[in-house]
């Protein structure tokens, strides 16, 4: 992964993924990433299945040596109500990975990001699509594309009350902070 890194154009190292509790080999995987981040700075972006382990992926990275404010924890607005979890991440410093919007889990999804921000939350969010390439979901499929985020989603947060500087914060400034580094070599 340093080598990699080390010599092509890459911005972060992810998706670095566990299931539900993880694996001694997860584990293994997690310290190595954290040590590829500490020798080049590169922000970690990890999977969750649906936010299961989210606590645990964060204890890892941070016992290995990794800054909270240079982790997201992916998919956990598939936690079906529990807005105790990214709470929990984002007091940390971590970021809160919401993704999947546009769709029928939108106003769970929406329900649960008015929590983030009532809790104070707004700079540790992150919104991805997180569109799989061959489905439904693609434009030419007659799905909402790629932008759905933008298109579907964020609406959604507007007409809940979310105003826009508050969503700029969230889709330009959040990831641009968590992208932004210096290289080292």
């Amino acid at each position: 992964m340093i080598r990699q890194a080390k010599t092509q154009p890459i911005g972060v190292i992810g998706e670095i993924g566990a299931w539900d509790a993880m694996t001694p080999d997860e584990r293994k995987v997690f310290r190595a990433v954290a040590k590829a981040h500490r020798a080049t700075n590169l922000a970690i972006v990890t999977h969750t299945n649906f936010g299961k382990g989210a606590l645990e992926q964060l204890d890892v990275l941070e016992l290995a040596g990794v800054k909270a404010g240079r982790i997201a924890i992916g998919h956990l607005g598939g936690l079906n109500d529990d807005d105790a979890t990214p709470k929990a991440i984002a007091r940390r410093g971590a970021f809160v990975g919401f993704d999947r919007q546009g769709g029928p889990g939108d106003t769970r999804q929406v329900k649960m990001v008015m929590a983030m921000l009532d809790a104070g939350h707004a700079a540790n969010l992150l919104f991805s699509s997180d569109l799989s390439t061959g489905g439904s979901q693609l434009k030419r499929n007659g799905g909402p594309g790629y932008s759905k985020t933008l298109t579907v989603f964020m609406p959604k947060l507007r007409e809940a009350g979310v105003d826009e500087k508050t969503l700029h914060g969230i889709m330009v400034d959040n990831p641009r902070r968590l992208l932004a580094f210096m290289p080292k070599h």
